[in-house]
């Protein structure tokens, strides 16, 4: 009669000890794959698949690092399948199996923003707008121009006169006032930009007022030729009044030839402006500072250098850099000094990742992302185009560089070395003086040359550098900078020509103008671009 009972207790006790049993057993997840979308530009993208999640988002940073050739700090943005938008990752958990992430690149360092003065870095993704207090821009001009508001009399004008023209398609007649009222708003907007916009921008912001406000259209022509000439004369009379104000971007070029000054300049000469994309051409100096304060900085700045490279304060460096910004443009274009002054007064400059940073000040381009961002892009096409040309001196050169290529590994340092020696030979321009080789017993006495990047290699000195032992920048004899992979090292150099307001190479302009023009889209409207690069440019697009 107990047995029952005995049976339950005894099954209890089994049931008990599995239980413990279970719990001392640890569980392992099967690993499961992970599958990305990597963004890596707005025109580039990668797949990339994981066999198991990695444990943190820093591991994941990495990961993308060494699959893809990153070699700079950048943050990952993943799509939120909720809200449809992306969102910062920052936990690792967040990520589905299958998903999309967006690398956002950062060049900044983590400074508390009181440490940072007004000419704070910015990413592509992250714009501080321009203020009086901010000495510099922190804006390109933008692809779709966006007109401002008026005052409020001449908004509600506006109004009434689309609305009208909406039904009667009668222009609006504006007073001397209300006409005067856009146009000063229109400039100071222009400005915004750039201070000498090109006829093409001006054009453009013409073409956007008369968009937005039908009734202004004019019955003739475009229907805004008028505005066009108006804000012409318009920016030149607002540039005279920032100059009265001491803004050194247009004060530069005042003061010329006049009935007071016979024995000046002409006004025509020697103009001091942006001409190739510049952004910050020629900054104030921060609020409350003046050339005094900045040259004590600048001393702060040299003496940090000259200590041993682990024991320098990289971020003091980053900020003194920022600080003196202004003092450095104003020496660099007004009193251009030889390469030795400059590595002995700015010695950060000649430091990779300060000389990006300089270029981004300048340009508001993240120079080396930007750069092989496009060049990839482009390479098909390009190899394409190479491939075709079979005849004449320029195919037999050409066709040796391909045969040479053929034998490399599938590299992406060697595919991109061929694809820029290609380019040279593809726009005629003989390089054999910039680009040059040679073996270590010649290296110190081939060490010279204005402008000369200098491949250390075992192979025959006369070929193409695909695997130098480390390439050298050369400025007016001086070894400046060095890398590893010659494709860098001409980054570097393109760097240094923005950063020290250099002439580009007059046997390679047309190749450091394609870099900048197609490339880097630094072109504010105002170059004329040959005829070979505007149709290399337009067939690359095209084949896009």
């Amino acid at each position: 009669m107990y047995a029952p009972a005995h049976f339950l207790h005894f099954c209890l006790i089994i049931l008990f000890a599995c239980v413990c049993l279970f719990k001392a057993i640890p569980v392992v997840p099967m690993a499961s794959p992970l599958k990305l979308r990597v963004i890596l530009a707005d025109d580039n993208a990668e797949i990339l698949v994981l066999p198991s999640r990695p444990s943190t988002v820093d591991e994941l940073v990495s990961e993308i690092k060494t699959r893809f050739g990153l070699v700079y700090d950048f943050r990952l943005q993943y799509e939120d399948p909720d809200f449809n938008a992306f969102c910062n990752l920052v936990s690792i958990d967040s990520l589905p199996s299958i998903a999309t992430v967006k690398v956002i690149h950062v060049i900044e360092l983590n400074l508390s923003p009181v440490d940072l003065d007004v000419s704070s870095i910015s990413t592509d993704d992250t714009v501080i707008l321009s203020s009086p207090e901010r000495s510099c821009r922190t804006e390109v001009w933008p692809e779709y121009f966006t007109v401002p508001s008026f005052t409020y009399e001449v908004e509600y004008i506006l109004s009434q006169g689309n609305t009208a023209y909406e039904k009667e398609a009668k222009p609006l007649k504006l007073t001397k006032d209300q006409k005067h009222n856009i146009l000063e708003a229109m400039a100071i907007e222009m400005y915004k930009y750039a201070g000498y916009p090109s006829g093409k921008q001006i054009r453009q912001a013409a073409e956007a007022l008369v968009k937005k406000h039908p009734c202004l259209k004019e019955k003739t022509g475009t229907g805004y030729d008028a505005w066009k000439n108006s804000l012409f004369f318009k920016m030149g009379n607002y540039r005279t009044k920032l100059s009265r104000a001491g803004l050194k971007e247009v004060s530069v070029n005042a003061g010329k030839r006049s009935r007071l000054h016979p024995t000046a300049p002409s006004a025509h000469s020697q103009i001091k402006r942006p001409r190739r994309g510049e952004i910050n051409y020629l900054p104030n100096y921060p609020a409350g500072e003046s050339k005094d304060s900045l040259e004590a900085q600048r001393n702060e700045l040299h003496s940090e250098f000259q200590k041993a490279p682990a024991e320098r304060d990289g971020p003091l460096i980053f900020l003194l850099m920022q600080r003196t910004f202004a003092l450095r443009r104003e020496e660099i274009i007004n009193s251009p000094r030889p390469i030795a002054e400059l590595r002995e007064r700015w010695p950060a400059l000649f430091c990779e990742a300060q000389l990006y940073k300089e270029v981004h000040r300048i340009t508001n381009q993240n120079l080396p992302f930007n750069f092989f961002a496009a060049l990839d892009k482009y390479t098909p096409q390009l190899l394409n185009l190479y491939k075709e040309k079979q005849t004449g001196t320029l195919g037999k050169k050409m066709a040796a560089l391909l045969s040479d290529y053929s034998k490399q590994d599938n590299d992406i340092q060697a595919t991109r070395t061929a694809v820029l020696f290609g380019l040279a030979l593809y726009l005629k321009e003989d390089a054999s003086e910039i680009f040059k080789s040679c073996k270590e017993v010649d290296f110190e006495e081939s060490q010279t040359g204005a402008v000369t990047l200098l491949a250390l290699t075992e192979d025959n000195p006369s070929a193409v550098p695909f695997n130098p032992q480390h390439v050298t920048v050369i400025l007016e004899d001086q070894v400046v900078l060095s890398h590893k992979y010659w494709v860098d090292a001409l980054v570097l150099l393109f760097g240094l020509i923005y950063a020290l307001h250099l002439e580009y190479p007059a046997k390679l302009k047309s190749f450091f103008e394609f870099i900048q023009v197609v490339l880097l889209n630094l072109d504010d409207g105002r170059r004329q671009i040959k005829p070979k690069l505007l149709s290399l440019k337009n067939e690359l697009e095209l084949g896009v």
